[in-house]
């Protein structure tokens, strides 16, 4: 009689994901971060450089300005960054923003000149440049009313 076989049982290793889509989900993730950041950066793109040499070129111009000094993960920054994101588009061709992250080390400069005690901090410049202070989350209308006054030359 001849000897049964024996059959030796393969183990499989668990399944792994092709590489390619891990790649893909990588690349999607890091997509979807980049969009989530343009959309809260409010800031007007320019070539100028740093929100320093921003600043200084628009109250150099004697344009009415607003720094907006934040963090993206402060509950009353994420708060007042939706004012700014609902109201600042009304008057973004009277008012220049200067969005600061306080945590991007890019903005340490103007963070030291700033001196910054608490955040979010809301800094208004009028076209002379006398400016303004408020820290704290500001509730939309009187954020809107401030914007208004600084239009309009008040």
């Amino acid at each position: 009689m001849p000897k049964p076989k024996h059959t030796k049982r393969r183990r499989h290793a668990p399944k792994q994901p092709p590489n390619l889509l891990i790649l893909a989900g990588i690349a999607l993730l890091l997509i979807a971060v980049f969009a989530f950041k343009s959309n809260n950066d409010s800031a007007p793109s320019s070539a100028s450089g740093s929100l320093e040499s921003q600043l200084d070129q628009a109250l150099a111009a004697k344009r009415p300005t607003f720094v907006f000094l934040h963090s993206l993960n402060c509950v009353p920054c994420k708060a007042m960054m939706e004012t700014v994101a609902d109201v600042y588009p009304d008057f973004q061709d009277s008012v220049v923003l200067i969005d600061v992250n306080i945590y991007d080390e890019s903005n340490s400069n103007i963070l030291q000149r700033k001196r910054l005690q608490s955040i979010p901090t809301l800094v208004f410049y009028n076209a002379q440049g006398t400016r303004q202070v408020f820290i704290g989350a500001m509730p939309a209308e009187q954020f809107r009313d401030a914007l208004t006054l600084l239009a309009t030359g008040q």
